[in-house]
């Protein structure tokens, strides 16, 4: 088990495992936390909110907290779903971000990012095979899709394709498609 939040009545919401790492996000909360896979070490929190806000301006938002709902790990990256209908696309690498987030969870230096109590992980030898990747996300490589839902994003599903485009692959793995799913659609351009 590990404990995934400092708030008791805080609820895992989301799973996404690739390599040696696990993405963790939480009810209602915009930070996203990755874990080692096998030892559970807290390893690095990513927080979209200050990204998002960026990005579109609070005007586009309305008064809405910027909340996880959907996530996914395909093709090395990492899809998020907002409850505000916006799609985020982050790079996973053994090194963005990572040596530092490494060493502040081993130091133990700084115990406001230490996980705290209430919500358990539970994992068994059969539901987790070795990697060898820590699948680390930096925000400053993210996309942001200007296409999106009206409301929450519910839900992420790749398959294999190219959605019509001429696939340019780098040959060791298949183009994949990730379709999101959500009431309604927003061009966060217009």
């Amino acid at each position: 088990t590990v404990d995934a939040h400092p708030r008791r009545e805080s609820q895992v919401r989301q799973l996404a495992w690739l390599g040696d790492g696990v993405w963790v996000s939480i009810r209602l909360d915009s930070t996203l936390r990755l874990y080692h896979a096998h030892t559970y070490q807290h390893l690095q929190d990513v927080d979209i909110e200050p990204y998002v806000s960026k990005m579109l301006g609070t005007g586009k938002l309305g008064f809405s907290f910027v909340r996880i709902t959907a996530l996914l790990i395909s093709s090395n990256r990492l899809w998020i779903g907002t409850g505000n209908g916006v799609i985020i696309s982050v790079p996973l690498s053994e090194s963005a971000g990572g040596s530092m987030a490494v060493a502040r969870a081993q130091t133990g230096s700084n115990k406001s990012d230490a996980p705290g109590v209430g919500v358990r992980i539970f994992a068994s030898e059969r539901g987790v095979t070795p990697g060898s990747f820590i699948p680390y996300c930096s925000m400053a490589h993210a996309q942001l899709s200007f296409h999106g839902h009206r409301d929450a994003v519910k839900m992420f599903v790749a398959v294999p394709g190219h959605g019509g485009q001429s696939a340019v692959t780098d040959g060791t793995q298949p183009a994949m498609l990730v379709l999101s799913g959500g009431e309604g659609y927003i061009d966060f351009r217009v």
